[in-house]
């Protein structure tokens, strides 16, 4: 039986699934089987997937019709047979040590029913945008989540496999937020914890499910909200989801993405998008300020303040 079975949904994700499957094959802990769900991709992601499966016995391929991501999900758990199971998504990457630490991490920590890491985001072309760094103590994390907030990056987790089983897995009824309802149920069992070094560049595109169902996720989120305050006995607070910022239109995201990199001092990257946004919207101000930011740099100071209320003004 293998330390880790490694879990990863696939459909239509042709252009990262090389970087991110061989990013897991590069892991500096080499005992692991991967389970791989081509989620009936009508792209060119199933016969990559094969070429690569055929290369490397420890890839474990299952190529079927759609059936969606939650049911991929169950079923690839259905098949893991190792002690700890690693999440991964097909345009995410790895960073190498990352199961290594992961799996020392839980074995001296048996409490510790899930742990996480800190992200590296990144952008479609796998330009770097920031460094995201994530809660590391349960207490912390537990309440975030409680607040609808994001506390444990999902496809950077790594999970006792005995408790994602005794849990049922993931629920169909919470699809789009059912990682955010599994930490909640696990939370009730164990302790969570995100290790605090980025061991995953999670990557930010206007294709990312997350972002093209945010609308309907929020009112999801609601109802996973509101099961846990049950369950815990507490008294829901007036509103859910008063902490969230509301959804972005696909431009004003790309903004935030940009800013972002601004303020990280990933210049560059901060560029391309900033040029990008100014070429869709050169009527707006914002977006010129966004540009001469980007392009100037360090030396934009000054219009930090300037950024910033128009920032809030457009909120």
């Amino acid at each position: 039986m293998p330390a880790v079975s490694v879990l990863m949904p696939v459909y239509n994700a042709e252009r990262y699934i090389g970087e991110a499957v061989r990013s897991i094959l590069d892991q500096t802990l080499a005992d692991f089987e991967f389970v791989v769900i081509d989620d009936g991709s009508t792209d060119r992601s199933g016969e990559l997937l094969a070429a690569l499966a055929a290369d490397d016995p420890r890839i474990r391929l299952i190529r079927r019709s759609n059936t969606g991501y939650l049911r991929a999900l169950n079923e690839g758990l259905a098949l893991c047979s190792g002690e700890l199971v690693a999440r991964m998504d097909a345009d995410d990457v790895a960073l190498p040590e990352r199961f290594e630490r992961q799996v020392r991490y839980l074995r001296e920590h048996p409490e510790c029913l899930a742990v996480g890491c800190g992200m590296l985001r990144i952008d479609a072309d796998g330009d770097l945008i920031c460094e995201e760094p994530t809660p590391t103590g349960h207490e912390e994390i537990e309440a975030r989540l409680l607040k609808g907030l994001g506390a444990l990056p999902h496809p950077g987790a790594m999970i006792r496999r005995e408790a994602l089983v005794a849990l049922g897995g993931y629920r169909e009824e919470y699809y789009g937020v059912e990682d955010h309802d599994l930490w909640l149920r696990l939370a009730e069992r164990g302790r969570l914890a995100n290790l605090p070094e980025p061991l995953i560049k999670f990557r930010t595109h206007p294709e990312n499910f997350t972002f093209v169902n945010e609308a309907r996720n929020r009112q999801t989120l609601a109802a996973v909200l509101a099961d846990a305050y049950r369950r815990r006995g507490l008294p829901p607070p007036d509103d859910w989801l008063g902490e969230l910022s509301p959804p972005l239109p696909g431009i004003a995201r790309s903004a935030a993405w940009t800013r972002s990199a601004i303020y990280a001092g990933q210049y560059r990257t901060a560029r391309k998008h900033a040029l990008a946004i100014w070429k869709h919207s050169l009527w707006r101000c914002d977006s010129w300020i966004l540009l001469i930011h980007a392009l100037l740099g360090p030396r934009a100071g000054p219009l930090r303040r300037v950024y910033r209320r128009l920032r809030g003004s457009q909120r």
